[in-house]
């Protein structure tokens, strides 16, 4: 039985994984991780092995010392991996993008998948048919991009993030919503766009916090997973056992 854990800007998601199935799952603010520890600790005696993928760093120590006799991998690019990177240098490819990228080589061997991923930053990264990553992008999520309009601004009021069903808003809060959604949506589609000129059959992936949420207004195909990058920590973590 294993475990693992996906420590990120603002949450800690914790996956209890029986081989590849997933048995329990909770989502929880960094700040409220302890209890959820020990209760997942008290009901799955069983777990030897824990996996954590860390782009936060403020509680790493802590975690770790509170997992006990539990074995822990960290994910980086330093473990054995199942797919090439063209990404320089190899040791900046974030944890989390690590583990989204070995998702694609479990859940679509032998295919061309671009992963987005929707958290506090949103991540794009492609891989190819051959296992080999060909890079990516970063840009900023729906929360940063609230918090930067209201922070560097006089006026405007910071609102919780909201997906919106209009192109043009009818006052200032109906237009930042607005701005922010069919900027985002109009950045995903061009991005998709272009890669799928680049590479035949491309499958489409979002993950993260806003998947389910955002894949409904793309045309095109859009699988949505909000565990995919629990698989691919745990993928990685088998492999690196055997």
């Amino acid at each position: 039985m294993h475990l693992a854990i996906d420590l990120g800007n603002s949450k800690i998601k914790f996956f209890v994984f029986q081989e590849n199935r997933i048995l329990y799952k909770a989502f929880q603010p960094i700040l409220e991780w302890e209890n959820t520890l020990r209760q997942i600790q008290k009901k799955y005696p069983a777990i030897s092995n824990c996996i954590i993928s860390d782009v936060n760093g403020s509680i790493t120590d802590d975690l770790k010392n509170s997992l006990g006799s539990i074995s822990v991998l960290f994910c980086s690019s330093r473990l054995k991996l199942p797919f090439r990177t063209m990404y320089k240098p190899k040791k900046q490819l974030g944890a989390d993008r690590i583990a989204l990228l070995s998702a694609c080589i479990l859940d679509y061997p032998n295919k061309n998948v671009l992963v987005i991923d929707l958290g506090t930053c949103i991540t794009y990264d492609l891989i190819d048919n051959k296992s080999l990553h060909h890079g990516g992008a970063i840009s900023p999520g729906f929360i940063m991009r609230y918090k930067s309009l209201n922070f560097f601004t006089g006026s405007l009021p910071l609102l919780n993030s909201k997906i919106s069903d209009k192109f043009l808003g009818d006052s200032t809060k109906s237009s930042i919503h607005a701005g922010v959604t069919n900027g985002i949506i109009a950045e995903i589609n061009e991005r998709i766009c272009y890669h799928k000129k680049n590479f035949e059959d491309l499958i489409v992936i979002f993950s993260g916090g806003d998947a389910l949420r955002l894949s409904k207004p793309f045309k095109n195909k859009i699988f949505a997973d909000t565990n995919f990058l629990a698989k691919g920590l745990n993928f990685i973590l088998v492999s690196n056992l055997s």
